[in-house]
């Protein structure tokens, strides 16, 4: 494959999955979260209505803003 692509198209290519990566990253992050947080509120039967899923929700979105950050500090030591 390196001789298809010049050293420049594969250092963009390069930086184009990291950025995908990192809204995969969020969404998939938040999604989880929610996710946990309806269980949680399915499996105590309502006792814990909206907030099980709004801790979830919360919890979902700073785990992805975290693994951007994560991302970030690595790529900083490339």
């Amino acid at each position: 494959m390196g001789r298809f692509f010049s050293e420049q198209t594969r250092e963009y290519l390069r930086l184009l999955a990291r950025v995908s990566s990192l809204g995969i990253s969020i969404v998939l992050a938040t999604v989880i979260g929610f996710g946990l947080g309806y269980w949680v509120d399915t499996l105590w039967e309502g006792w814990t209505a909206p907030w099980g899923k709004l801790v979830g929700l919360l919890i979902g979105i700073a785990a992805g803003y975290n693994n951007i950050y994560i991302m970030i500090k690595r790529s900083k030591d490339l």
